[in-house]
């Protein structure tokens, strides 16, 4: 199994979000020997955001793209590749104000490629072009988002699970770190999730 494990939180150390992670690709590595692991750590290297170059390269015929543009979209295509050569994500993250930190929100940008991770039909219908991919997505949170007052305010697990669609994965398993910050919960948020992830495996 190839194992492509995204982390965002730049807790480094005491990240919630890591550490879950990290017991789930642990679960992971015991069920499948020989089990490969690439760490894409955006908090320690974060992705350039997308500018008018780049976007242009996109839309550039590969076979008419200048060496400027090239080397723009340098980035992207290594980040696609590594995508297909996985079998399995791993996305750690915090939720920050109630969605994506912009370092993850800059992946998808760079991995949702018209061309490359979906197309259209001649119909107009779209359609995605990463296949048989299985999803794993952490997600610390200092308050709750599965019930309570804040139930709908979670921007986070909605945008994740239609972008993920839109290039054609619909395997997506959420694993929630939540009430970090929540008097109620604070203390057993991670011991709780850490038992969801034992659990699965």
């Amino acid at each position: 199994m190839k194992l492509l494990h995204i982390k965002v939180s730049p807790g480094l150390a005491s990240s919630a979000s890591r550490i879950a992670s990290q017991r789930l690709v642990d679960n992971l590595r015991r069920q499948h020997a020989g089990l490969e692991e690439s760490v894409l750590d955006l908090a320690q290297r974060p992705l350039p955001h997308l500018d008018a170059l780049t976007i242009a390269a996109f839309f550039t015929p590969p076979h008419l793209r200048n060496e400027s543009q090239l080397a723009a979209i340098k980035i992207s295509e290594q980040l696609v590749d590594q995508l297909f050569d996985c079998d399995t994500l791993v996305i750690s993250s915090p939720m920050w104000n109630l969605g994506l930190p912009s370092v993850l929100k800059a992946w998808f940008d760079h991995i949702t490629r018209a061309g490359r991770t979906f197309a259209f039909t001649p119909e107009g219908t779209k359609v995605g072009l990463v296949r048989d991919k299985k999803v794993y997505c952490i997600v610390a949170s200092g308050s709750l988002f599965t019930h309570g007052p804040f139930l709908q305010d979670d921007q986070f697990t909605p945008y994740i699970r239609v972008a993920l669609e839109y290039i054609g994965i619909t395997d997506v398993q959420f694993i929630r770190v939540e009430g970090t910050h929540d008097p109620a919960s604070r203390t057993t948020a991670l011991s709780c999730a850490l038992q969801t992830i034992d659990r699965l495996f």
